[in-house]
């Protein structure tokens, strides 16, 4: 039988990793875009979410090592 509440964690973590992939992908794109004449807004969001997806996995996996106590 399949454990399914140990597949939906190992979803929800690769998950967190494809949130900051997208994130390094935009800013990339962004930043090709404004060497290329475009708007600076595109970096900045491409930042924004970076860091955003970075913090939202950064604080996921630590919970994850946390190790919980049993009475």
């Amino acid at each position: 039988m399949v454990n399914l509440s140990m597949m939906v964690r190992r979803v929800d973590a690769f998950l967190d990793l494809v949130g900051v992939a997208v994130g390094a992908t935009l800013l990339a794109l962004g930043v090709e875009t404004c060497h290329e004449g475009g708007s600076l807004g595109w970096p900045a969001v491409g930042a924004a979410l970076l860091l955003i997806n970075l913090e939202v996995a950064r604080r996921r996996f630590a919970r994850r090592r946390r190790p919980t106590s049993s009475p």
